[in-house]
């Protein structure tokens, strides 16, 4: 049992390393997105408050842009839709 509990503190461990650097390019990334797009970086501040749930719902998978973030739409080109789906729908995340 000894063995299977050190395993288990590995696992917690590496998933906890996975989760911060997950956290870093989130917020790496609306960095990067109030730099290249001040406008909709804006509105998502003030939609949701805080740079923290803005950069979240960046990285959502949104059934409105067909199941691509935010970020991959504006990434090939879909400004129009990303902002209609902060401002038509309150940011549905």
């Amino acid at each position: 049992m000894r063995n299977s509990q050190c395993r288990f503190e590995d696992i917690a461990n590496e998933m906890a390393q996975v989760d911060a650097m997950r956290e870093q390019a989130r917020m790496n990334a609306f960095n990067q997105l109030e730099s290249q797009a001040a406008t909709i970086a804006s509105m998502l501040l003030q939609l949701f408050g805080n740079r923290e749930r803005a950069a979240r719902w960046m990285c959502m998978r949104q059934r409105p842009l067909g199941g691509r973030t935010a970020y991959e739409a504006l990434a090939e080109g879909d400004f129009d839709r990303v902002w209609d789906l902060m401002i038509g729908s309150g940011a549905e995340g």
